[in-house]
């Protein structure tokens, strides 16, 4: 079967918990996942789904919410997550395009894993010869199945666990979420470990530049600092190989990179990165930070959004072919840091954080280095250890997706007692603490519940 209709097959609706209706194409799709030699086309098909729409919209709305990104245009969708709290409704075509293709994602690699067992082979050195692949297709589906569910709790109080054609999809606490996904994760690393060949085919399948096994560590260490599991986050970083880079890469034809497709290139710009990184007083980089640099081309006296001065994009979303990290380095250094600070070993938390504020970018497999001198803060004040980790995730991590998640994490109650009628929008740092239940869920899904307050 064609590899193209393999990756059309693939794109097909897969999520969750939207109502089905008849398709046509189900038996041809099924039929995909009976065959040993799809299963190329179908991980491709699965990774270019995940690297185009859903990346898209992890950084797009977080983005908005957590005031890295600011709109250009007067359109409804952007001009809601800019309002944030309660005025942000299910409606929102960013969160729901993101639920949507989270949810497709995981369904293709739902589908992978309940399939793949029971394929046939003409002989057994056929089936022998399948093996390494298999082993490498079912980590990746582990690995798709993990990060859908990851980011769905991210943004989300509470997130199923697995798609439901019915419509009956239950949902848990979104740290029932992140707990899945490790356990996923641990299932991927089982299921590689030992087995080089495997872990070699999936690699060059998926991307130029890919490592699984580091992919499911630093997936596995951003979890557990999401739990609480400091001891546990610190191993996993550690075993993260920081000199080797993992990408979402494009071919600037049907699949360009989708921020600068959507900063750069259409004609009618709808967002555009705000100064200063979005970042306000004592988190505003430094002078000499070179990540700031990195990330932006300054255009002096552009305002739009809030009146807040925006600028050019720059770092990984300057071409149509740009590739993008699928995790920094430097996020591994921060988790370890963040981890060190809340047991309380400040010393050894502000040894992580000079790692990262001294970095020389010749020295980062991206090329994202501040090179400033070593912090000068109160070392022996958690808060202001906590606080400055928290000002460099905002800057290392710009336009990862992870802005909001680590703020609600680091300012739990950032947004208690806010008035939502007298505050000035434009004056926060994050908008919302969780993103209301699109409203095609609600609709279809008995079980969906109720939106937080904002």
């Amino acid at each position: 079967m064609k590899k193209i209709l393999l990756i059309l097959l693939i794109s097909l609706g897969l999520f969750s918990c939207k109502k089905e209706f008849i398709d046509h194409n189900k038996i041809i799709q099924d039929e995909a996942f009976t065959i040993p030699a799809a299963y190329d086309g179908i991980v491709l098909g699965m990774t270019k789904e995940f690297a185009k729409n859903s990346l898209y919209r992890i950084v797009h709305g977080p983005g908005l919410t957590a005031r890295e990104l600011g709109n250009m245009l007067t359109f409804e969708t952007e001009s809601q997550l800019v309002e944030g709290g309660p005025e942000l409704t299910g409606v929102n075509s960013s969160v729901s395009g993101l639920w949507r293709h989270l949810h497709k994602n995981r369904g293709i690699a739902e589908k992978i894993l309940a399939n793949i067992d029971k394929l046939e082979f003409a002989n057994q050195a056929e089936s022998d010869a399948f093996t390494p692949k298999k082993k490498g297709y079912k980590a990746y589906a582990k690995l798709m199945q993990a990060i859908t569910t990851g980011y769905m709790a991210d943004y989300w109080e509470k997130v199923t666990l697995e798609n439901d054609l019915n419509n009956h999809a239950t949902f848990v606490d979104r740290t029932v979420g992140y707990q899945t996904a490790i356990t996923h994760i641990d299932e991927a690393l089982n299921i590689l470990n030992g087995h080089q060949d495997a872990i070699d085919y999936i690699n060059g399948l998926v991307s130029s530049e890919f490592s699984i096994v580091d992919v499911l560590n630093a997936f596995k260490a951003r979890y557990e600092i999401e739990l609480g599991n400091y001891q546990e986050a610190i191993d996993a970083a550690n075993a993260v190989d920081l000199t080797k880079r993992s990408v979402w890469t494009y071919d600037g034809g049907a699949m360009k990179n989708p921020i600068y497709e959507n900063t750069v290139y259409v004609s009618k710009k709808r967002i555009k990165p705000l100064d200063s990184l979005g970042l306000k007083g004592s988190q505003i980089p430094e002078t000499g930070d070179l990540r700031n640099d990195f990330y932006l081309d300054y255009k002096p006296g552009v305002s739009r959004s809030c009146g807040l001065p925006v600028d050019d994009i720059e770092g990984f979303w300057t071409t149509e072919t740009s590739p993008i990290p699928v995790y920094l380095p430097g996020e591994m250094l921060l988790i370890k840091a963040e981890a060190k600070a809340r047991m309380n070993a400040l010393a050894d938390a502000v040894t992580l954080i000079d790692q990262v504020r001294t970095k020389d970018p010749a020295s980062d497999a991206f090329g994202v280095g501040a090179n400033l001198p070593a912090w000068t803060g109160n070392a022996t004040n958690q808060q202001a250890v906590l606080d400055e980790i928290y000002k460099n995730y905002a800057i290392e991590l710009f336009l990862q997706g992870q802005r909001f998640p680590i703020h609600r994490r680091f300012y739990p109650n950032y947004l208690d007692n806010i008035d939502w009628n007298q505050v000035s929008r434009c004056s926060l740092e994050r908008l919302n603490n969780f993103y209301p239940y699109p409203d095609q869920e609600r609709s279809n899904n008995p079980n969906c519940p109720p939106d937080p307050a904002f």
